[in-house]
């Protein structure tokens, strides 16, 4: 066994002083990680970089795309090394590489795939049709009368269940191509609220589309056709109906003019809504008009569910959270992949067992499921809250050293 000269001349010294020699173990305390030490002011300073360091990794400081620097440009790509660096290099913490894992763990950040879906959620005008979404949402669950919530969407099944994973390598013979042998592709159309799936709503029919988007095999004629026959002489009560912002969720009842009208499409247009213009104008100079007073939209289902007592609430885009049905059809399409084939994969075989699928989904998990959308959805509109509130940070330049001692005196 290799020991080093300092622990020799320790031992012998604790020895001459008649000291008790202990053996190193297990059992000697751990070395605090310095993560423990760190106030929450330098913890947001860490957490504050890395925010920063996702701005400036596509924009530089005066606001251009750093494209044109390609080292700038790899050298703000986040990774723990990185950070390491940028830390030490603004003097904020000066720590080990597992040392700021562990801190980085704890402010609640993880290592994990890129989604551009989060950058596109906070756009000026997505972060608009949200903050209207919650809004709208947390009035009616809070109001005297509120009405329920029906959550609504469409969705697809494959008659041969949808396998996600396989056995695959490197080569592009490993790979399958979309629609190989999943069967024929059935459209679903349902909603539901807290007592379950609205009775005798689902619409399940065959597509000969093999497209990847199955958005492409609806319509705004099948959609108002299933909401007509289907969904509102099912509702039993007054609803908030909840869906999403598929083109043919949102027809316009009456198109406004654009620059693809002709001349006498706009005038006729500017003629019924009784907006004056001269009659020797050009069509850029009516378009602009018919502009300047560009009436709200409406929409047909708006308005067909407005008739039946009902009001609509689109989701914000790219805000799928926010529907309860998203978590009811991954539950419904795991049964299904799962069982599909133990009668066959006929047509009638497919929409039976899509249908067992549905039965699995009690008004018991409906309720646990809406439940927790509406966590999702209250807890977001808390955070719009906060960061609406927070006090702006002055800071007094004008003020000495001496002003500060002098009070400090006073007291």
């Amino acid at each position: 066994m290799k020991i080093s000269l300092s622990t020799v001349k320790r031992i012998n010294l604790k020895s001459k002083n008649n000291e008790e020699l202990s053996t190193p173990g297990k059992s000697r305390p751990r070395r605090k990680l310095k993560t423990s030490d760190l106030d929450e002011a330098r913890k947001t300073e860490v957490r504050n970089l890395v925010y920063n360091m996702y701005q400036q990794s596509m924009y530089g400081l005066n606001g251009y795309l750093l494209f044109f620097n390609f080292h700038n440009f790899l050298e703000k790509h986040i990774t723990i090394h990185s950070l390491q660096s940028e830390l030490r290099t603004r003097y904020i913490l000066d720590c080990s590489y597992g040392t700021l894992r562990t801190l980085l763990l704890h402010l609640g950040f993880k290592f994990k795939m890129d989604d551009n879906r989060r950058s596109l959620m906070e756009k000026p005008e997505i972060a608009a049709l949200r903050a209207e979404f919650l809004r709208k949402y947390v009035k009616n669950a809070n109001s005297e009368y509120s009405r329920q919530c029906v959550f609504l969407d469409e969705t697809w099944i494959f008659s041969k269940g949808s396998k996600q994973r396989s056995w695959q390598d490197d080569s592009k013979k490993s790979v399958r191509k979309p629609g190989g042998f999943d069967g024929k592709r059935f459209i679903v159309l349902h909603a539901g609220h807290k007592g379950g799936f609205v009775p005798n709503a689902s619409n399940v029919f065959a597509t000969k589309s093999k497209l990847a988007d199955y958005h492409g095999d609806m319509n705004a004629e099948i959609f108002v056709k299933w909401l007509k026959e289907k969904l509102v002489p099912n509702l039993e009560e007054p609803s908030l109906v909840i869906m999403d912002n598929a083109s043919y969720h949102s027809i316009e009842k009456e198109k406004q003019p654009t620059s693809s009208w002709t001349k006498p499409a706009i005038i006729a247009w500017l003629q019924k809504h009784s907006i004056p213009f001269e009659d020797n104008l050009l069509k850029p100079e009516l378009l602009y008009i018919a502009k300047c007073n560009k009436k709200p939209k409406t929409y047909v289902v708006d308005e067909l569910l407005r008739e039946h007592g009902h009001e609509v609430l689109r989701l914000p885009p790219y805000h799928c959270q926010f529907n309860a049905i998203e978590m009811i059809w991954a539950d419904c399409k795991r049964y299904y992949n799962t069982h599909i084939g133990d009668t066959g994969y006929g047509d009638e075989q497919v929409i039976e067992m899509w249908n067992e699928a549905l039965n699995k989904c009690t008004p018991t998990i409906w309720q646990g499921k809406i439940e927790h959308t509406d966590k999702l959805i209250r807890e977001q509109f808390e955070k719009e809250k906060i960061v609406e509130h927070v006090p702006e940070l002055i800071i007094n330049l004008n003020e000495s050293d001496s002003d500060i001692d002098t009070s400090a005196s006073d007291e």
